[in-house]
């Protein structure tokens, strides 16, 4: 039995932790009852986070705090706070959570995404720059019309549009990292990526790992840390390969972004494993992006139909039916710019946004954000903010008709995503030839409904499967098509010297 004293010192210690705790509380933004010691993790969402997010942000308020077991996340539901926290305030907002099992081991601190944000990160960033800016991306076109030709050519064939448009966005990238094409979607590199990144989606799993919540663990003895084995193989599996495709494509005969990094003056403080992580992230996130963007862009077509009409007849009148939209058109194409817009702000591809993490305590509007705070920015609250959209569930392209571009599509701060204006252009380009060429339809003519559960509820979020018909809009338009894609360069050689040329007459000193 324990004596009176020490149950009255317990007594006093539980009460003044309940104290200190209500104390901070108060500091912090409004949000749902929290449990002792647990906090909200017994409210924590398993699928789908950006549905319980928006929820939370509707009842609460635009900044919302939880506790998750400990971990204190602080949730961003409108525009305004987001740029005034994560944009103005980047110095304190541009850091990582931290990911033991996902990032530390798996991947051994190496994936730029997870980096937190130093001297080192913005090492990095500086080596990718070169080759990402607004002026070399638009050095890129030879190669985004040589596969937007390819991607119309299959689909006159096949209406597997999802392996389309990631064979499509994938050759893009894999042609820029390392200087060869995906051709079919079956090459072996692009087959390892998709093992690379299921691994990786589990590696990040939350809960799934007790090093995550108790890090200590990793100082155990190694037949007593079972996750270790795992993160081992998940490493050798995507080292192996972004060394490989580092070293073939040293060997290749044009330049690529592989020869651009290896010749940079900051790989001098990099091994070649770090180059290669980082070409090999670039490479797999613009293969994904661009393909579940281009996915989104389909079911809006389904589902929402009315607005096609208007965006063929300003291509029929701009472009005409004997020839297939160039990049040069877009900007004489408005409305087509407006379908772009309102695509990123229809459906973004992380609704519940990628996590940041404060590196010291701020203060906004009266409430305290501890340093070490997970920041979220609930991109899906913010895009179905009904005091900034009509029928915000709708597809909408008038509502960007002499407007500009939205400036949040890619993120914020210093974790802005890096290659948005090759995916932009990219997208802009496979849009308007894709709504040239083909009258886009629900294979059994009826509109799908657009609800959440149509979508899948990963950390990427793309449509589920549905049918789609991709019909030629006329035999006129078939043969324009297939003419298009006979006379075009397919040699990825001379497209990537044309890049290179294009680089130098732009002012630009390639590195390699």
């Amino acid at each position: 039995m324990f004596s009176p004293t020490i149950w009255l010192a317990a007594g006093v210690l539980l009460l003044l932790y309940n104290l200190n705790e209500r104390r901070k509380r108060a500091k912090l933004p409004p949000g749902p009852p929290r449990l002792p010691l647990i906090g909200n993790l017994h409210q924590a969402p398993k699928d789908a986070p950006w549905v319980t997010f928006s929820k939370w942000i509707e009842e609460y308020g635009p900044l919302v705090s939880v506790d998750f077991g400990g971990t204190n996340v602080i949730l961003i539901g409108d525009f305004d706070t987001a740029r005034d926290l994560m944009d103005k305030r980047a110095n304190i907002y541009s850091s990582r959570p931290r990911m033991v099992m996902g990032g530390e081991l798996t991947c051994r601190g190496m994936h730029i995404m997870l980096r937190p944000f130093g001297e080192e990160f913005l090492l990095h960033q500086r080596l990718e720059a070169t080759v990402i800016s607004p002026r070399a991306s638009g050095c890129y076109t030879p190669l985004q019309d040589l596969e937007s030709k390819v991607l119309l050519k299959n689909l006159l064939s096949t209406n597997d549009f999802p392996k389309q448009y990631e064979r499509f966005s994938a050759s893009i990238v894999y042609a820029l990292v390392y200087g060869f094409r995906i051709e079919t979607g079956e090459e072996w590199q692009l087959l390892t990526a998709h093992e690379v990144l299921k691994n990786f989606t589990y590696a990040g799993q939350v809960g799934a790992w007790i090093v995550d919540a108790i890090p200590a663990l990793e100082y155990l003895p190694t037949p007593l840390k079972p996750w270790k084995k795992v993160a081992d193989r998940f490493f050798m599996i995507e080292n192996d390969l972004h060394m490989t495709n580092l070293n073939d494509a040293l060997n290749r005969k044009s330049w690529n972004w592989s020869k651009d990094f290896m010749n940079s003056k900051e790989k001098k403080e990099l091994s070649d494993t770090e180059v290669a992580w980082d070409l090999g992230i670039l490479c797999d996130a613009g293969v994904e992006t661009t393909n579940v963007t281009l996915q989104h862009f389909t079911l809006a077509c389904c589902a929402y139909p009315d607005w096609i009409s208007k965006a063929q007849t300003e291509l029929d009148s701009i472009v005409g039916p004997d020839r297939l939209p160039t990049v040069e058109d877009l900007e004489k194409l408005p409305y087509i710019q407006a379908v772009v817009e309102e695509n990123f702000r229809w459906r973004h591809i992380v609704p519940s946004g990628i996590p940041h993490a404060t590196t010291q305590d701020d203060f906004y509007k009266g409430f305290w954000i501890p340093k070490g705070s997970t920041i979220i920015p609930c991109f899906l609250s913010m895009r179905t903010d009904g005091k900034l959209f009509d029928a915000p569930w709708e597809f909408r392209p008038e509502r960007w008709i002499g407007k500009q571009q939205q400036v949040n599509n890619w993120g914020y701060g210093r974790r802005v995503c890096p290659g948005r204006f090759i995916a932009r252009n990219s997208v802009a380009i496979a849009i308007a030839r894709l709504l040239w060429a083909f009258n886009i339809k629900p294979k059994n003519g009826k509109k799908p409904l657009i609800e959440e559960n149509v979508f899948t509820t990963g950390f990427v979020s793309a449509p589920k499967p549905f049918d789609v018909v991709f019909e030629p809009r006329s035999a006129q338009h078939r043969k324009v098509v297939e003419e298009s894609f006979d006379a075009t360069e397919k040699d990825v050689s001379v497209l990537l010297d044309d890049v290179r040329k294009r680089q130098v007459a732009v002012g630009l000193n390639p590195r390699a």
